[in-house]
């Protein structure tokens, strides 16, 4: 230390030093908690892309047919996609 150093300059010298030291100390715990969030976020945006699929996947059905328009209800949609099927199948021969 210099001899112009006054006693606010060696405080402040010596708070620096205090916080500097306190930082190194931290900082692997702080890289590990940053890490963990990382890896919990990247978690979540797997799995919620993932059910995000499988929910679409789901309610996607194996129809080869965009839609079945009927009045007569409780008949399955399937039933009439393939009567129709049948009878543009026998046109066709």
């Amino acid at each position: 230390m210099g001899h112009n150093m006054t006693f606010d300059n060696i405080w402040e010298l010596e708070e620096q030093q205090g916080l500097q030291q306190r930082l190194r100390q931290d900082y692997p715990a702080w890289l590990r908690r940053r890490r963990q969030r990382r890896t919990a976020l990247a978690s979540i945006a797997v799995l919620v892309v993932t059910g995000f699929s499988i929910f679409n996947f789901q309610f996607s059905t194996h129809r080869k047919y965009d839609n079945v328009a009927c009045n007569r209800s409780g008949i399955a949609e399937d039933h009439w996609a393939k009567v129709a099927s049948n009878i543009l199948t026998m046109e066709t021969l």
